[in-house]
């Protein structure tokens, strides 16, 4: 006859079981926890590492773009021709839509031959240049601008019918600064690079400025102040009529638009657009208004 075990003896072992099975559950569990937290530790090395290479990639980037635009603006030279029909104070002034002024022929120009600024809270009371013109003469118009202003393009896209038709009816004449005031790293230097399309166009085909400089207005309201790229500008200039590839590649007047900031700054030309009509500092709101009194008077 099989002999009975105790019942507090067949407790007891189902108890032992209870715990040695729970000791394996909770060993179980543990075990996949560290699972997971080995799995969350290595996928955070491996994003880690992921960014760290990104990072990397975008600084070797963005070194190298400096150094292209370091070594690019290090090879405009401080002096430099300026344009033929260019006067003393930077300026290019149309006759007509299609025309120019004679220039004084200022062969080189530099920067550093200029005197300091003058620039203050209040516009100049004189503007270098301006003058009271006769009845029977076009009232003069004097238009300090920079290439990356949103000022000047509103003001060039309000004023530009308004302009020409000025100009062909030969009762004002409309003398253009270009500066670059604006420029910076982040745009590769627009001003200055949109200013030199502009005055290459003025240069080598005068009858093309005007269109090329409206063009050159009209683009703010598609890169919002990040400038285009000098293939872009050598197409916007092409598509207006004017191809100027090898001046734009020379950056044959940035010496020029340098020395024309330069002028304006001692001239005490704080911002742009600068409007002046018959020596006296309008606003972009009376600007028409002052023209056309200026034409009656």
């Amino acid at each position: 006859m099989l002999s009975q075990e105790p019942v507090t003896t067949t407790l007891s072992r189902i108890k032992d079981m209870a715990k040695n099975s729970k000791s394996a559950g909770d060993a179980r569990t543990r075990a996949r926890q560290m699972h997971e937290k080995q799995l969350k530790k290595e996928k955070r090395n491996a994003q880690i590492t992921t960014w760290s290479i990104v990072g990397v990639v975008v600084l070797v980037i963005a070194v190298i773009a400096g150094l292209l635009i370091w070594n690019q603006n290090r090879s405009i030279p401080e002096s430099g021709e300026a344009p033929t029909i260019a006067n003393e104070h930077g300026g290019i002034t149309l006759v007509s839509t299609t025309e120019f002024a004679e220039g004084e022929s200022l062969g080189e120009v530099s920067a550093n031959e200029v005197g300091e600024s003058n620039i203050t809270d209040e516009p100049p009371e004189e503007v270098p240049g301006g003058e009271e013109r006769d009845q029977d003469e076009p009232a003069q118009v004097i238009i300090y601008a920079d290439p990356d202003c949103v000022h000047c393009a509103d003001f060039e896209m309000a004023n530009s019918e308004f302009i020409n038709e000025k100009l062909d009816a030969e009762e004002i004449t409309v003398e253009y600064r270009l500066v670059n005031y604006l420029d910076n790293p982040g745009t590769n230097n627009f001003s200055s690079r949109a200013a030199n399309t502009a005055l290459c166009t003025a240069a080598e085909h005068p009858e093309k400025f005007n269109d090329v400089l409206t063009a050159l207005f009209e683009t703010y309201s598609t890169h919002q102040g990040q400038g285009l790229s000098n293939d872009e500008l050598k197409q916007l200039a092409s598509d207006n009529g004017a191809d100027v590839s090898d001046c734009m590649s020379n950056n044959t007047y940035r010496p020029f638009v340098d020395y024309t900031a330069a002028k304006a700054r001692e001239g005490g030309i704080a911002g742009t657009p600068s409007i002046w009509v018959n020596g006296t500092f309008t606003t972009q709101d009376s600007f028409q208004d002052d023209v056309n009194n200026a034409i009656e008077d």
